[in-house]
């Protein structure tokens, strides 16, 4: 994977502790175009060398969850309006069926046609069409992926990017074994170079074990909501005793549990990152700085992909 993608808007005060930090590398960052004040933040502090590569999402998800609404044209407009400060961006894609009800076949083939035609639309009406990422859905028929990889443009290029949508409510084994069909999908098509995204994808072994260009996920701020930091030897870790989201007090902290060695080690990854455990202990920023610190850091390391890595087992599909 070239990029892990963090999502989610960062605070001034993460901001500053990161940019500050001797450990920080510029971020990539996935922003929705329906927080248009955030994309603005992005775009400043890209322009400073705060943010790498900024990838602008469509808002697809609060478009099917009703807490929000856009046209096509409309966003459009916006992208061709900031072009010049974006690496990538989503098309305006309809996720298949109603939110929270069960989904039928024709769900699914209306969302594959209709976020096609938008695809098409959009490519013709962008300042880039070129950045332009079209998306395949958990669900949809393998035909319409194949759609995508087959197609060319007029000079007869075939797409840069694709993104792949594994369904949230599905289990991890299911979203896992679709990514390996969708890969070796990929890897037998007209397009077997075609950069992709995995959305909403939080496991980093996971990630390792698919080729994909980039991934984005929210965990190093949920994470830290719920009072965990990513330790570079223990995984995710519970730090203090109140999850912040719920108020929740918990006794399960790592500090109360772990032994004399185990803790050292900790305090000795938080000195390395600039922290200590008091500050990670009081402050979600601190913890977001962790997190997003150890994420580069094991994305680059531990959790690199290798072909050896490749889930093998059932197949969902028959492709």
């Amino acid at each position: 994977m070239e990029r892990y993608v963090f999502s989610g808007s960062l605070t001034d005060e993460m901001h500053d502790l990161l940019i500050n930090n001797a450990n920080f590398e510029p971020l990539d960052i996935l922003e929705s175009q329906l927080n248009r004040s955030s994309v603005k933040q992005m775009i400043e502090w890209k322009h400073e060398g705060f943010v790498r590569w900024l990838f602008i999402d469509s808002g697809a998800f609060s478009i099917h969850t009703g807490k929000a609404d856009t046209t096509v044209e409309e966003y459009i407009d916006y992208l061709n309006s900031i072009d010049d400060d974006i690496d990538v961006c989503a098309q305006l894609d309809t996720i298949p069926g109603k939110f929270r009800q069960d989904k039928t076949p024709e769900d699914y083939i209306e969302s594959a046609e209709k976020s096609w035609d938008n695809f098409l639309y959009m490519r013709k009406h962008l300042n880039s069409p070129n950045k332009l990422m079209p998306v395949f859905h958990f669900g949809e028929d393998i035909k319409y992926l194949d759609r995508m990889l087959s197609w060319v443009d007029e000079e007869g290029k075939p797409l840069e990017w694709l993104g792949l949508s594994p369904a949230n409510d599905a289990s991890k084994e299911d979203r896992m074994l679709y990514l390996r069909d969708m890969y070796n999908f990929i890897k037998k098509s007209n397009n077997p170079n075609v950069k992709t995204h995995i959305y909403g994808f939080t496991s980093l072994e996971a990630m390792s074990k698919f080729p994909c260009y980039s991934a984005d996920s929210i965990t190093h701020r949920l994470q830290a909501g719920y009072g965990k930091i990513r330790s570079r030897n223990f995984g995710w870790i519970r730090v203090t005793d109140t999850i912040s989201k719920y108020n929740i007090k918990s006794k399960m902290r790592f500090n109360d549990l772990a032994d004399e060695y185990s803790m050292n080690l900790v305090n000795k990854e938080l000195e390395d990152l600039g922290f200590t455990m008091e500050q990670v202990t009081e402050s979600v920023a601190a913890r977001v700085v962790v997190n997003t610190l150890n994420i580069q850091y094991l994305t680059k390391h531990d959790f690199k992909y290798k072909k050896s890595n490749l889930v093998t087992s059932k197949k969902l599909f028959k492709i």
